[in-house]
């Protein structure tokens, strides 16, 4: 199988700088350009918002058709405003033709327009937890801000904007291969409402884990899920993992925002060495076909 070197970056709502837009997530796309970049010359990213316009929407949803992309990292912070269907379609016709695919959103239902998937990608409605299709989700909801209402199960406190995890390396794939800060471990961006994940296929093994904060129970950061005939999936609990404001607290984030941040990575930026090895290991992975 020949791999396109090409790459998006997408987010599953319009632009709209009070939400978290693509724009948001500038140093993620910037590291995905440099370790493209450096396993092939020719390697592109497209960073982008979900168009707005018809004709944008058909053409995107052709490239993804015909295998344009070699790599899709989908950033889903929608809330029933998500593409329709036919999008999620596309993304199963690249999946299935050998496109890698990282997924990752956050609490409660965010991202609930990944519910349309089926065929190849079927298992993403239940490895992704929503509060409206898991009723049976234990309801000791671990974050309570009477000012976020809207957070609740399933969710996790991993710790604050702009503070770290440390994750357990739960596997010995070559997606965890690199040198890591602390051996065995994978320091990674904290978030007061990580998502859930959860293991529902034979396919799938746990990259990474770590605890909450408020509870103590062990939380899965990352699984992927590798069924063969088609391309890799890769899940996160949350795109906080990415999100510029987790990374550099400095840059902001949406005035819905009310949590206190950590100044944990500003003080120490070279606890993002992980992370940047994570991102390029994930792009290379993918580019190795």
């Amino acid at each position: 199988m020949v791999v396109s070197p090409r790459a998006l970056l997408q987010s599953t709502i319009a632009a709209d700088p009070s939400d978290w837009c693509i724009a948001r997530f500038s140093l993620l796309a910037a590291q995905i350009r440099r370790a493209g970049e450096a396993v092939n010359p020719a390697f592109t990213l497209t960073a982008q918002d979900y168009p707005s316009d018809e004709g944008g929407r058909q053409e995107l949803q052709e490239q993804l058709r015909q295998g344009h992309y070699g790599q899709v990292w989908l950033m889903a912070p929608d809330l029933d405003n998500g593409p329709d269907p036919a999008f999620f379609e596309a993304v199963e016709a690249a999946v299935a033709a050998g496109t890698q695919l990282v997924i990752a959103r956050d609490h409660t239902d965010l991202g609930s327009s990944m519910l349309a998937f089926g065929g190849c990608l079927a298992s993403v409605t239940e490895t992704q937890t929503f509060k409206r299709t898991w009723p049976d989700f234990a309801s000791d909801n671990e974050y309570v801000n009477p000012l976020c209402p809207g957070i609740d199960t399933p969710c996790v406190v991993t710790g604050q904007n702009g503070g770290v995890q440390i994750c357990r390396k739960r596997s010995d794939h070559p997606l965890l291969a690199f040198d890591a800060l602390i051996p065995g471990h994978v320091v990674m961006p904290a978030h007061p409402h990580e998502g859930v994940i959860r293991l529902t296929a034979a396919s799938q093994q746990v990259l990474l884990s770590s605890y909450s904060i408020t509870s103590g129970r062990e939380q899965i950061t990352a699984i992927l899920d590798e069924a063969p005939g088609r391309g890799a999936v890769l899940h996160h609990s949350t795109f906080h993992h990415f999100a510029d404001f987790n990374l550099e607290v400095e840059r902001g984030a949406p005035e819905f925002v009310l949590e206190p941040i950590s100044r944990q990575i500003a003080e120490s930026p070279e606890l993002l060495s992980d992370w940047r090895a994570y991102v390029a290991a994930v792009v290379g992975y993918a580019m190795a076909g």
